[in-house]
């Protein structure tokens, strides 16, 4: 974990609470280093002036001495800690040593920016205020969504400029109704879209085998909600909760845009100061899917929902479709706390409601 690579922006904070360390956002120019880079230099920068401190006030160069031999220790791996990189920009990275295998020591958090950030980031003008005016979009009834696509201004999550975002809900047979939503910024020209599930988290797990065997398995449509994990066992290939987000496409299209972000997200294996091994490595990975997408390789596609809230399409239903498996668990502990269902409270709620009045 030493040697993994860091690439830290100008914006990008770093701390490790364990020890009380932070270097704080805007102190220092953007590099790319490891974690043992990011703490042997910040325990050289603070030996820089103990000769001074320890003339002038010893006691307070003592305490630098042992808070260094704390960060020493973290490099000599005398105790476990944890790295936090914060970046309201977006565009620091920790790599993962296995990118087409979740990373078990590493977690993701996407995160709307604050408009303090927004402004240090130079996205909006200094003497812009909080719109505290806005009201959110009301919808009469469902019906009104489904015969209609709708349409609501926001902010360009790029640029900041006004856009419009387009929505529709849509009913998939057999299964649920989502909203997907589509944005085409006028400005900077960048496109987005978002699917999300029109009716919440489902009271069970599902988990969604498909066996592809022929080029008509490419088209099967495909629902992969933001809480969902992809796998394919024949490639080791494991992809967790958020990775590619919320998408509907099929299963050509899902297994496109699996390379697409490996190859988009692998700057510092596929380039050209990549360590070789890793470098060919994960080139021989890419072919290994490439010849999965060409129907080359036999290949199992498994959805694993905790949320309930994936789909991939039979070609039998409602007839029992003989290469698609259908399975419905219980969630564990760990996956409740995933979808914040851990925290809720929701027995007696009506009446609680009413005491509190």
């Amino acid at each position: 974990d030493l040697n993994r690579q860091v690439v830290k922006s100008n914006y990008a904070s770093v701390s490790i609470p364990d020890v009380d360390f932070e270097i704080p956002s805007c102190s220092q120019a953007g590099e790319i280093t490891t974690v043992e880079g990011i703490i042997k230099r910040a325990t050289e920068a603070l030996r820089q002036d103990q000769n001074h401190r320890k003339a002038t006030n010893s006691t307070y160069a003592d305490m630098i001495e042992t808070f260094i031999a704390r960060l020493e220790g973290l490099l000599n791996l005398k105790e476990e800690f944890t790295l936090i990189v914060d970046d309201p920009s977006g565009d620091s990275f920790v790599e993962n040593p296995n990118p087409h295998q979740v990373d078990p020591n590493a977690k993701i958090v996407h995160y709307h920016r604050t408009l303090q950030q927004d402004k240090m980031l130079a996205l909006v003008a200094d003497d812009v205020e909080e719109d505290s005016q806005e009201a959110s979009p009301v919808w009469e009834s469902n019906d009104a969504l489904r015969n209609e696509v709708l349409h609501f201004a926001v902010n360009c999550s790029n640029c900041k400029a006004p856009a419009q975002t387009n929505m529709k809900l849509m009913n998939i047979p057999y299964f649920k109704e989502v909203l997907i939503m589509a944005t085409n910024c006028d400005n900077c020209g960048v496109r987005t879209s978002e699917v999300k599930s029109g009716t919440g988290i489902s009271d069970k797990g599902s988990k969604l085998t498909l066996q592809i065997l022929n080029s008509h398995d490419l088209t099967r449509d495909v629902l992969k909600s933001e809480t969902c994990c992809l796998k394919i066992p024949e490639l080791d290939l494991e992809m967790g909760m958020g990775v590619l987000g919320g998408r509907f496409t099929t299963v050509e299209g899902i297994l496109i845009a699996i390379k697409t972000e490996l190859i988009e997200r692998g700057g510092l294996i596929l380039g050209d100061s990549a360590e070789a091994v890793k470098k060919q490595n994960m080139s021989d990975f890419l072919d290994r899917l490439e010849e999965a997408i060409s129907l080359k390789r036999p290949i199992q596609l498994i959805l694993d929902d905790p949320a309930g809230n994936s789909y991939i399409q039979s070609f039998a239903a409602p007839q029992v479709d003989e290469q698609l498996k259908v399975e419905y668990y219980d969630r564990s502990f760990d996956q409740n706390e995933e979808l914040g269902l851990n925290d809720m409270k929701v027995e007696n709620y009506s009446e609680n409601n009413v005491n509190d009045l």
